[in-house]
């Protein structure tokens, strides 16, 4: 199969937007998340929200799609031992080898994100070294932090399997969608996060995030549906204009709403919009194949997992600074993304065992 540059160059963008949203989030009036500043002016929340709102949705209906895309090419053994090596062995990873440290910080500032929740404690009063031994004797003190993205990865391509298979074992739908189709994803959106009250709060401990674990569910679904029906992707692509339209004008609506059952309603508008018109646009952008594109390709997935570290201890350090607020997260941003690259060319990408461990194939011979 022909491989999809569009999708790849979609990834990439969802990744590094994913950084900086974790850099503003240190600014941003929401409480929950390991480091905070005290400075939080409006402009990072809402820069926040449009992040956070524009990042994970396509990256779920990213990941239905190649589910389906990957069941066509294998059978359902394969594929579910294909889906466990590339997510498991880097949720593992990250919560023995980072979640020990990015709890210590989190500690340290005196918050506490957790399976019952949030809450603000006091400060601890260890080192890390001695802190360790608690870490990895009382269950309260795991953390996944940012990996929850692929312990409900895991989950749906297991959980949603049948219709995974459904849609693989139908012929792939060539006909033309009506213009009209592409806005119907939004709908059922809308209507899981106002009915049950999701998206806020946004804690993903699984536990308490059923709502919010159903939504990501039917983005997921949405994607595999895509793959099933190439032309819903031609229509997603003609109505691009309207899609981005409907995710300024939800957003927007979010913004004068809030915390409430409209606020909600918004939301699933907003990331349907930002889904459909990030898609349409990455189809009309396709970028041709380039060693480049394939080298930020295979990187997305060990650079998302090994960003958050990092950027937690850059901030701590650049704000203890008097810079503005904007430059703090553009130098938060920045060199997050030196290191993290650093990291992935000397300790992952030359070695087959850390690329197991970090979700890659083994590597390719070079032509």
């Amino acid at each position: 199969m022909n491989r999809r540059t569009d999708l790849d160059l979609l990834r990439i963008v969802l990744c590094a937007s994913v950084i900086l949203q974790h850099a503003v989030l240190i600014f941003a009036t929401e409480p929950r998340y390991h480091v905070k500043s005290d400075t939080s002016p409006a402009w990072a929340t809402v820069l926040y929200e449009a992040l956070r709102i524009f990042s994970m949705p396509p990256f779920f209906a990213l990941a239905g799609w190649a589910a389906v895309s990957s069941l066509r090419r294998r059978d359902i053994t394969r594929f579910l031992r294909e889906r466990a090596a590339r997510l498991l062995p880097p949720l593992a990873v990250g919560i023995v080898l980072f979640g020990p440290v990015i709890k210590y910080i989190e500690l340290s500032q005196g918050r506490d994100l957790g399976l019952p929740g949030f809450r603000l404690v006091q400060p601890i009063q260890m080192g890390l070294l001695e802190f360790l031994p608690h870490y990895f004797t009382r269950i309260v003190l795991t953390t996944w932090s940012h990996l929850w993205f692929l312990a409900y990865l895991a989950i749906y391509s297991v959980v949603l399997l049948p219709a995974l298979l459904w849609l693989v074992r139908r012929k792939p739908m060539t006909r033309p969608a009506p213009w009209w189709s592409v806005f119907i994803p939004a709908l059922p959106l809308a209507l899981v996060l106002a009915a049950f009250n999701g998206y806020w709060p946004y804690l993903p401990n699984l536990i308490h995030d059923w709502t919010n674990f159903t939504y990501f569910a039917l983005c997921f679904l949405i994607g595999a549906m895509i793959a099933a029906w190439p032309g819903y992707e031609d229509a997603m692509s003609s109505q691009t204009a309207w899609l981005l339209l409907l995710a300024v004008v939800g957003f927007c609506g979010v913004l004068l709403f809030g915390e409430s059952v409209p606020g909600r309603v918004c939301v699933g508008l907003t990331a349907w919009g930002w889904v459909g018109s990030s898609w349409g646009l990455a189809m009309r952008w396709m970028p041709a194949p380039s060693r480049w594109l394939d080298w930020l390709g295979e990187a997305t997935l060990p650079i998302y997992i090994l960003h958050h570290l990092p950027l937690l201890g850059l901030a701590l350090w650049i704000m203890r600074t008097d810079d503005p607020v904007w430059l703090q997260i553009l130098l938060i941003t920045g060199s997050d993304v030196l290191v993290t690259v650093a990291l992935y060319i000397g300790l992952i990408r030359p070695w087959p065992w850390t690329r197991r461990l970090f979700g890659m194939v083994p590597r390719r011979a070079e032509p």
